[in-house]
């Protein structure tokens, strides 16, 4: 790389622009710092700026012999819009947003200096620095159970290929050992469903495909010209193939646990010889990966051989890590040249420094300012009689794990009973605050975890003893010979909803005008008996019961 001595008078201003994102990203980048380092979905985040270090380095002459043209007043609305965001989800108690924020903020300074086109240059690092943010959990739960029910039940198709008698209850796979009387359950978790390999193999997917470009040069200026770029479908097809291969190397390694626990029990689930397996998958889908990666170039490489001799030597899709230069037009006076931005508003450091200031100050005293007191009283006096109901025994209490997992400021689950006999079970998690990324745990993840398999799902109406009538979530849940009703919805200042999206929007609506993000997730079960409806009925009557009696430890 050929690149002249810095120029050291310059670099006050890249340091300001730094200085500046660190004072208003302080606690994103500590925060993702940490789950980095602490999250094992997502450690190979740890390496990804080290990882667009090297890029933008093998990419400097291309860039820095690039046209640009700023865009003042687009960049300014990108980074706008970043803050916004940043806002909301601090706010809102959603730590996707506010990483997102700092992407989009970036793309908006590239923008700001660059332009537009500019971020053609940059799509690889920009995106690698994308699939390093933990997507939010509700979404991540949704690809999460998917893919622990597909493990499993591939599981299941080896173990009775091995003949392991074995049988599968949701995400839970239940053998019993050779000689044994003791049935061993093995719950396909996150770790083991694929999900946890799935966001580094698609990283390095997309790495594999940047680093075995295979030498398409043809000059393309229109933003949608990459769609004829073969290093782009070959990345795509590298990406995606990443989800069968994650969850069939996983459904191996559980297949493999449940012969190994059929012969042995549970000492094949414990110790060295697990973990390992867990490596092994990653060596595994790497080995797949690449011979997907080689697959492709073989098939399409022909696709690479259209390109024209008379076309410029560049990829706008940034594949190509050496000899890549622009096509300069002639008016341009030199290949570092710069077009002026509009007259009116020209490139200043200081002005995009002053906005980033204002923001950051704005947002930081929102965060800082803190939560509006509310008095409330501790869920362990929620009465024991709600309506007909009686509770039965005492209060039940979550193992220390559970508890942590959870992280509710309070609690309380308990049995209640009707004089005819019927038991129901009702569940309140409450949370004074949802600011820090602690926020409701679904039934819809929770449970089939569990080994429930959750179904006829539907809203319901329920009108409380108070008069006031809200939405609820409905579903009939099945485990083995279990079958039971659930009724669950969110409550919290004052609203019921059974749309955990809703409820993530009202708490930034309320955490801005009323400073409060506090609000409870209230569960209702009770078994189905001999009548479905019969139980709906009864559970909708304790759900309405105990809505009624809540806004004195949920306030409103």
């Amino acid at each position: 790389m050929n690149s002249p001595a810095t120029n050291f008078k310059s670099l006050w201003k890249p340091f300001l622009i730094a200085a500046a994102l660190a004072f208003v990203y302080a606690t994103v980048l500590v925060k993702l710092g940490a789950d980095w380092w602490d999250d094992e979905n997502y450690s190979h985040g740890l390496l990804v700026p080290f990882v667009i270090g090297y890029i933008i380095w093998l990419e400097f002459d291309t860039l820095k012999n690039a046209p640009k043209n700023p865009s003042v007043w687009l960049g300014f609305a990108l980074i706008f819009s970043a803050l916004v965001l940043l806002l909301g989800g601090t706010l809102g108690a959603e730590l996707f947003t506010r990483r997102f924020s700092l992407v989009l903020t970036l793309a908006g300074i590239v923008v700001y200096f660059w332009g537009a086109k500019f971020l053609k240059l940059l799509v690889v690092p920009f995106a690698l620095l994308l699939f390093a943010i933990p997507i939010p959990r509700i979404a991540f739960n949704k690809i999460a159970l998917p893919l622990q029910m597909y493990a499993s039940q591939m599981a299941i198709w080896g173990m009775r290929f091995f003949e392991v008698p074995s049988v599968r209850k949701g995400n839970v796979i239940e053998i019993l050992p050779q000689g044994a009387t003791q049935i061993v359950a093995l719950e396909v978790v996150e770790a083991c469903s694929g999900i946890r390999s799935l966001m580094t193999l698609v990283t390095l997917a997309l790495v594999l495909a940047y680093f075995t470009g295979s030498g398409d040069k043809r000059a393309r200026n229109g933003w949608f010209d990459f769609l004829r770029n073969f290093d782009f479908w070959r990345a795509i097809i590298l990406m995606l193939s990443a989800i069968p291969i994650a969850v069939f190397t996983n459904a191996a390694r559980v297949t493999a646990t449940g012969v190994l626990t059929y012969q042995y029990g549970n000492r094949a689930t414990e110790g060295a010889l697990h973990d390992a397996s867990g490596w092994l998958v990653y060596v595994a889908a790497l080995v797949l990966l690449l011979l997907v990666n080689l697959g492709l170039k073989k098939v399409l490489s022909f696709k690479s051989q259209v390109s024209s001799q008379s076309e410029s030597q560049i990829t706008d899709f940034g594949f190509q890590n050496e000899n890549r230069k622009m096509n300069i037009k002639d008016e341009e006076a030199s290949p570092s040249s710069t077009v002026s931005a509009s007259p009116r508003l020209r490139v200043s450091v200081p002005l995009l420094v002053a906005v980033l200031l204002i923001g950051g100050i704005f947002i930081n005293w929102f965060e800082q300012r803190g939560e509006a007191e509310v008095r409330r009283r501790s869920l362990s006096e929620v009465s024991t009689q709600l309506g007909d109901w009686r509770q039965k025994g005492n209060a039940i209490r979550f193992s220390a794990l559970s508890e942590k997992l959870l992280a509710t400021t309070d609690y309380t689950m308990r049995e209640y009973v009707l004089p005819e006999g019927r038991m129901a079970n009702l569940y309140v998690g409450y949370y004074a605050s949802q600011r820090f990324g602690v926020t409701y745990h679904s039934p819809l993840h929770c449970l089939p975890s569990s080994g429930w398999t959750m179904k006829q799902p539907q809203y319901i109406e329920i009108k409380s003893a108070s008069g006031k009538t809200f939405t609820a979530n409905k579903f009939i849940i099945e485990n083995g010979v279990y079958k039971e009703v659930l009724i669950y919805w969110y409550q919290g200042r004052g609203r019921a909803t059974a749309s955990e999206y809703t409820d993530k929007i009202n708490t930034v609506w309320d955490s801005v005008l009323r400073r409060r993000s506090d609000g409870a997730m209230v569960r209702v079960m009770t078994g189905v008996g001999n009548s479905e409806a019969e139980a709906t009925a009864k559970a909708i009557d304790l759900a309405a019961q105990a809505a009624a009696q809540l806004s004195e430890f949920v306030p409103e």
